[in-house]
């Protein structure tokens, strides 16, 4: 077998035109270098793979994820193939030994297959065991989706788990909140408390929120009953406080906001003060706005923007009084609108508890009637309160 050498995704030989990273199997040693290194590796179950030729493999479809292996020798091809979790990885490296690869090699050809984010490490312990096999199933797209991270070798149980273990609360189940709240159910979060004691009205009644039997019954019950619909397994409850996040529950990590009358001031003032991160979102008159989301004395809060409007817009203040409060609830919220903005709210909440980058940490996204979206910045303003508490 020759020596592993070549050339990135990024050189000469990328394939720019398909939009797909191609890479040689015969890579510089160096490249493996900094990789975790793999206990008994595995190819990645929900990457697919796809001979382009006897000598070509590419993991992937999507051209934003695929990778292309190039000049693949039969005995290197059997190497990959036979990475099925089953062995360790000094008896794969044995194996390989077999097929005519030096140790070097080997390990240099894992420690590139890691890098490029096709292994798994069977080594970890099958995650969601306390689920029924139902719900395991249920959640295995979730994690597949987890899995396909470059630098995760576990398939996404250790970011499941932070979803398991992560309690969230919901302060409106109307056309968006109801949803946010089954799609987070349905995304694996563990624990979720639903606040709106308000009588849900046929109006309320969207796929995938408040269904039919829940008209008539307040509505935090209906939105409650559809994520444990979704999620037996779930710990839900309701919230007839709607303005005290700490009602002897447990704390949440996240707060979402998702008014259908005018925004609850107090519930806002009661969020900064405790110190919750917690999220606005709102549709009305057939737009969305998602964002921002507050983390308390490091971000900009909903009165940093609040100020800012009143910056470019003296008589603010004066309009947000008569609306009595703002957002001013779903006014014109159309089924589509509300269901994009609650799907993209459910993402920007499901990045905080992955402990990913949120783009809606100072920031807001605008989801528009061109079916687009449209990112705005803001800041912490220096005559809003929360600037005092910055932390540094």
């Amino acid at each position: 077998m020759r020596p592993l050498e070549g050339r990135s995704a990024r050189g000469p030989s990328s394939r720019r035109r398909s939009g797909r990273s191609t890479v040689s199997t015969h890579q510089r040693a160096h490249e493996a270098g900094g990789i975790r290194e793999v206990r008994r590796p595995r190819l990645k179950a929900a990457l697919r793979r796809v001979a382009r030729d006897p000598r070509t493999l590419q993991f992937g479809l999507h051209p934003q994820r695929a990778s292309v292996l190039h000049d693949l020798e039969p005995p290197v091809l059997r190497v990959i193939e036979g990475l099925d979790g089953t062995r360790e990885l000094r008896q794969v490296v044995a194996d390989a030994a077999k097929e005519g690869l030096a140790e070097e090699q080997a390990r240099t050809l894992i420690g590139m297959l890691a890098q490029r984010g096709v292994l798994d490490d069977a080594a970890f312990p099958p995650p969601l065991t306390s689920l029924s096999l139902a719900e395991r199933d249920r959640l295995q797209a979730d994690l597949d989706a987890l899995s396909l991270h470059p630098e995760t070798t576990d398939g996404g149980a250790a970011v499941m788990e932070r979803r398991r273990a992560a309690h969230v609360r919901v302060y409106g189940a109307g056309r968006v909140g109801a949803q946010i709240a089954v799609l987070l159910a349905a995304s694996g979060v563990g624990n979720l408390c639903v606040g709106d004691t308000a009588i849900a009205r046929p109006r309320d009644v969207v796929p995938g929120g408040l269904g039919w039997s829940a008209v008539g019954a307040p509505r935090h019950d209906g939105a409650v009953a559809s994520a444990r619909a979704v999620a037996p397994g779930i710990n839900a409850w309701t919230s007839a406080f709607a303005s005290h996040p700490a009602d002897r529950a447990h704390r949440p990590d996240l707060a979402i906001l998702a008014p259908v009358e005018p925004l609850d001031q107090i519930l806002v003032a009661d969020l900064a003060e405790a110190g919750i991160p917690h999220l606005l979102v709102s549709a009305f008159e057939g737009l969305g706005v998602i964002g921002p989301l507050v983390q308390p004395g490091l971000t900009a809060c909903l009165r940093c923007l609040d100020l800012a409007r009143r910056d470019r817009d003296p008589a603010w203040p004066t309009v947000s009084a008569r609306l009595g409060g703002y957002p001013a609830g779903e006014v014109a919220c159309d089924t589509v609108t509300a269901t994009i903005v609650a799907a993209t709210a459910a993402g920007q909440a499901l990045s905080w508890i992955d402990e990913k980058k949120s783009i809606v940490t100072n920031g807001t996204l605008d989801v528009l009637q061109i079916w687009g979206w449209r990112r705005r910045s803001w800041s912490v303003h220096p005559q809003c309160r929360c600037s005092r508490n910055q932390l540094h």
